[in-house]
């Protein structure tokens, strides 16, 4: 998942003391709940056929939801397809949250990204019926099972979206990695936050969470959105000593970890969508 070494550092820590309101219906154990789904489907390396099972749970549940869902497929460099699964609300878009549902071999991935897939589908949950939202489970994120220099599904989503739409876009985000680690972040490729990250990082402030904005060269798939017109943040606990690895399991994953990541989004989301 690396495309430079370049361009890591920190800045901004913000606290507050001003509860929660908005975010009230998040439920961290329906997030862990669909993490757990997502897990139990085995190991979803891109264009295989754990990583299709995985899609058609998401699938389903938007349908559920009452989102129009499409799929949108994609040729992977060394063979076969993958694809995302879209949601749209009817409106003028403005607000894109997407996690990759796609993980890396010898893993079941619980935290990297079964743990964005449940977040996601928790503020699917919260989102419904709201104009103007798009929300996305993207495949071939992992660039080391692809061996793309591009994380293939959100540069695949990205593309799909004309400039003029892209232009009405307040708030774009991946979900990635959120169950497990000590400290969270908001994350961008630039120094300084941009739109996207300023939204998160002061919904974050409204409900006295402690967030650290950190820097990045482009690990998830914020990357191939920000550098295809969508400037876009990553959210992100970090950090895991599992990361990759075979004991990135279920029993790992911590509902309030999710609930603090979803109700940051999804008061962003809120905001950016009045």
């Amino acid at each position: 998942m690396r495309r430079r070494l370049i361009g890591v550092g920190a800045a901004v820590v913000l606290t507050a003391v001003v509860p929660a309101t908005a975010d009230a219906a998040y439920d961290g154990g329906k997030a862990k709940h669909w993490t757990r789904q997502i897990t139990q489907v085995g190991q979803r390396p891109a264009g295989g056929q754990h990583e299709r099972q995985a899609g058609a749970i998401v699938r389903r549940r938007f349908q559920t939801l009452g989102y129009d869902v499409g799929i949108q497929r994609f040729s992977l460099p060394g063979g076969g397809t993958s694809q995302n699964v879209v949601a749209r609300t009817a409106g003028p878009l403005r607000v894109i949250i997407v996690a990759h549902i796609d993980g890396v071999h010898h893993t079941r991935a619980a935290n990297d990204n079964a743990s964005g897939v449940g977040t996601l589908l928790e503020l699917a949950r919260n989102l419904r019926g709201t104009r103007g939202v798009r929300l996305a489970a993207l495949g071939a994120e992992e660039r080391m099972v692809t061996g793309s220099p591009y994380h293939l599904g959100s540069r695949r989503f990205t593309r799909g979206i004309g400039p003029a739409v892209k232009a009405g876009v307040r708030l774009a985000l991946s979900v990635d990695m959120v169950g497990v680690g000590t400290t969270f972040h908001v994350r961008g490729l630039e120094a300084a936050p941009n739109r996207s990250a300023r939204r998160l990082l002061a919904s974050a402030r409204a409900l006295g969470v402690r967030v650290t904005y950190l820097r990045d060269t482009g690990q998830s798939d914020h990357d191939d959105l920000t550098r295809g017109g969508l400037p876009a943040a990553w959210v992100q606990w970090r950090w895991d000593t599992c990361w990759h690895m075979p004991c990135d399991r279920i029993d790992r994953i911590r509902p309030w970890k999710l609930w603090q990541a979803g109700r940051v989004v999804l008061r962003a989301a809120r905001a950016a969508l009045n």
